[in-house]
């Protein structure tokens, strides 16, 4: 095993002796606002306070980076397919395979889209992504359904996929439309 593995091992055991039912709860409650059913209404919310000032097509683009970073992220997962801690560490039924973490992702995704979109610059544009992912990679170790390499690889995805995608739109946004 490398020393990555040890180190993914360790942590996991090591939060496996501490675990406190407060803390369980509490973990629970922040890995559900990394499941598609909070951060969907997060991202329509975006872009429904975002249609009046830049029109409903860039108002969407939030949506469209995080759909296309989540598809983009199980593809990852299935290529790699990763095994998960062993299964007498869950407190959850996980699904998929472990690496990237897909609440990590999912969290890096909707916070850095919207707070990108509504114009953040300097140290927010990152620092709220970031907090992100940690209070949501940090709840899917707790509950021992991922290591915590899964989480620091979901977040340099999703913050990769956050460049790439403001690029994109930069691009797409800097040519002149059909007729004008």
């Amino acid at each position: 095993m490398n020393w990555l593995g040890k180190l993914d091992q360790a942590a996991i055991e090591a939060v496996r002796n501490e675990r406190r039912p407060a803390g369980v709860t509490m973990a629970r409650a922040v890995s559900a606002l990394a499941e598609p059913t909070f951060c969907g209404p997060v991202l329509a919310a975006c872009a429904v306070g975002m249609t009046d000032r830049v029109g409903w097509r860039r108002a969407c683009a939030p949506c469209l980076v995080v759909a296309s970073g989540a598809v983009a992220r199980r593809a990852i997962s299935k290529a790699i397919a990763r095994p998960r801690p062993p299964a007498d560490a869950w407190l959850e039924e996980p699904e998929g395979f472990s690496l990237p973490s897909k609440h990590t992702t999912l969290a890096a995704l909707t916070a850095g889209a919207c707070v990108r979109s509504l114009g953040a610059d300097g140290a927010a544009r990152y620092v709220v992504p970031v907090l992100a992912a940690a209070g949501a990679g940090a709840s899917r170790v707790y509950l021992g359904v991922h290591w915590p390499s899964d989480v620091l690889a979901a977040w340099l995805f999703a913050e990769a996929w956050l460049q790439l995608s403001g690029s994109v739109l930069a691009a797409s946004g800097s040519r002149p439309r059909a007729g004008r």
